[in-house]
């Protein structure tokens, strides 16, 4: 091979490996580029072609690729300003070895767009971007370009792009005044950093406000620049039914390489025949599947792992279920879990189940609090701003600040915990709670207290209640127990500490265990005492006596069962006081409206520790 030749050839094989993420997902491009090269390379003298390897530039031929050009900092709130220019502005950086030209390049928004003129960013440099009226403001900074139409950045957050003359995305991002972590820096004056620009496509987490005391560091290294490496891909964030046969995928962050691995999108029992993107950061796709999807059915979406995010990240979960939504009715979802009186700068939370066989949309729920004083409901607050599905047989959780929670209670599915704009009032000591659809239907209703609690806690702060059983009455109180000390006191998004299995048998009392331990330990605090009975005008008595005869605890009084009823004892008298060591009997009463009566004495023993 002749010298020349080998420039040649190793000249392709450089702009080819750094074209690799480009060919990934845009083939088309790729080879243009090839052509170019291909058709520009015999003009070229060899001492020109070593000196382009050299510096990394040949006349402008060189493309930026997606990452190579990324938006650093982001003044969206000038105002009241800290020692900067009172005007937006954002910074963009140069990760590569590579000198570009921007000349026609666009930064947009959502409804705006501005054009580059022709500005060349060098290898490593950071450039002030801005209104071209406010140039002056910042040339003291370092090397400024203004645009004539610069787009105006909204405060609380936007989508802002670059992209090439060609129109190909070079860097993006949506950003959040969420990101601060700070109220008084979020109010104004400040701008946002990228912490880590070798992770440029990796969002929450790579940014927060500059620490510089001028406000910001335009035109200059970060002043919040460190080491922050993105090791992890959470995939999925939601999916969304447009129709019977369009499903929606959003991830947490950008996936480029989708489209490239579209054909390994593996769907139980149907088949993905498209996958286009349908947001300018390639965090949004649009499914559609080969036939029209089946109500009562639940699906499994599977991901394949060569799907990763900008850093190489595999995503943490791959397979996602979900199905048709269908309208909720009462009793499909209920109340299972309340968190009212949390630690001081905690928030409050409430977990809901799905008893029914349908899948429901949790955007048409709603929750809203009573005023039993005076009768009157609160507004109505919405479950998910969004649409996200509750599977038979799954817990969901709301908060208004999901991170809180988890952190806070360690035996949680943080899968199964999501933020709400806001939730209904929640008094500490009582409060009266109603789930709605969107009709205004009454699906569940709760009435608590503080009282409910287990009588030997020493306080009630930050301690859960929750349910025996998913499938018991919300508005019995009976129903209702502390959250165990053994899983820190709550358990959001998963199942209760203190719940029992729905016990089967075909005797006519049948009781949960021989004996009970109630120490809130979550091991047979309670007494679950299930009715199989004839008939469905059945009123049930029960109540409660030590072995030496003496009377202990009404449990039930006249209490309606129809065919089948479930009974609480949680070890406690009537005084509330737990009772003693010892054997307790178990007297149960059924009366019939056939004038029937029935009796059952059943042993228990109470083991305190």
């Amino acid at each position: 091979m002749k010298f020349g030749e080998f420039y040649f050839f190793y000249y392709v094989y450089l702009r080819l490996k750094r074209s690799k993420l480009t060919f990934f997902f845009n083939p088309s491009r790729c080879m243009k580029k090839v052509i170019l090269l291909v058709v520009s390379m015999p003009v070229m003298a060899y001492g020109q072609i070593s000196e382009t390897i050299k510096s990394g530039t040949s006349d402008n031929r060189v493309l930026a690729e997606l990452g190579d050009i990324v938006i650093t900092e982001i003044m969206a709130d000038p105002l009241p300003a800290v020692s900067l220019p009172a005007e937006e502005y954002i910074e963009i950086f140069n990760r590569t070895g590579y000198t570009f030209d921007l000349e026609n390049w666009n930064l947009l928004s959502e409804d705006q767009s501005g054009i580059f003129p022709s500005t060349e960013i060098n290898p490593g440099e950071y450039l002030i971007v801005c209104s071209y009226s406010d140039t002056s403001f910042f040339s003291q900074f370092g090397r400024v370009v203004g645009l004539n139409q610069f787009p105006t950045l909204i405060n609380d957050g936007m989508i802002i792009v670059i992209s090439d003359s060609s129109g190909n995305l070079i860097s993006g991002i949506e950003y959040s005044s969420s990101w601060y972590g700070n109220s008084l820096k979020e109010s104004g004056g400040w701008s946002l950093e990228m912490v880590d620009t070798d992770y440029p496509f990796c969002y929450e987490g790579n940014w927060e406000a500059a620490s510089s005391r001028k406000g910001g560091t335009p035109g200059s290294v970060n002043s919040s620049s460190r080491s922050n490496p993105d090791n992890i891909f959470l995939g999925v964030r939601n999916l969304l039914l447009t129709d019977s046969a369009t499903i929606t995928l959003m991830f947490d962050e950008p996936v480029f390489n989708l489209p490239a691995n579209s054909g390994e999108i593996m769907l139980d029992r149907n088949r993905i025949i498209d996958v286009s993107p349908s947001d300018p950061l390639f965090r949004r796709f649009t499914l559609t599947t080969e036939k029209a999807l089946i109500r009562r059915e639940v699906y499994t979406l599977y991901i394949p792992d060569v799907v990763t995010d900008f850093a190489g990240n595999k995503a943490s979960g791959t397979g996602l279920r979900f199905g048709i939504p269908e309208p909720a009715e009462k009793g499909n979802v209920v109340f299972n879990e309340l968190l009212f009186n949390p630690l001081p700068d905690d928030p409050d939370y409430i977990e809901l189940y799905n008893l029914s066989e349908k899948i429901i949309d949790a955007s048409e729920l709603f929750l809203a609090s009573v005023d039993d004083e005076t009768g009157k409901t609160s507004t109505a607050k919405q479950v998910s701003g969004e649409q996200r599905l509750i599977l038979p047989g799954s817990f969901y959780a709301v908060t208004s600040d999901r991170a809180k929670v988890t952190s806070r209670y360690s035996a949680s599915v943080q899968d199964n915990i999501f933020n709400a704009a806001s939730l209904p009032s929640m008094p500490d000591e009582r409060g009266h709670l109603l789930l709605l659809n969107r009709q205004t239907d009454v699906i569940d209703e709760v009435l608590y207290s503080e009282k409910m609690h287990y009588p030997l806690l020493k306080g009630n702060e930050g301690i859960s209640l929750e349910k025996i059983r998913p499938d018991l009455p919300s508005d019995e109180s009976m129903n209702w127990h502390s959250a165990s000390e053994s899983v820190g006191w709550g358990t959001p998004g998963a199942e209760n500490s203190v719940c029992t299995d729905e016990l089967s048998g075909s005797d006519e009392v049948i009781f949960s265990s021989a004996k009970i331990s109630p120490d809130n330990d979550g091991f047979e605090d309670v007494l679950v005492i299930d009715l199989n009975t004839e008939g469905i005008g059945n009123a049930v008595s029960a109540s409660v006596f030590d072995e030496t005869g003496s009377y202990v605890r009404k449990i039930a009084e006249n209490y309606f069962a129809g065919s089948q009823a479930t009974l609480i004892w949680d070890g406690s008298a009537d005084d509330g006081s737990i009772v003693n060591t010892g054997i307790y009997i178990v007297l149960i009463e059924l009366y019939n409206d056939k004038g029937k009566t029935e009796r059952w004495k059943k042993v228990c023993a109470v083991i305190r520790r």
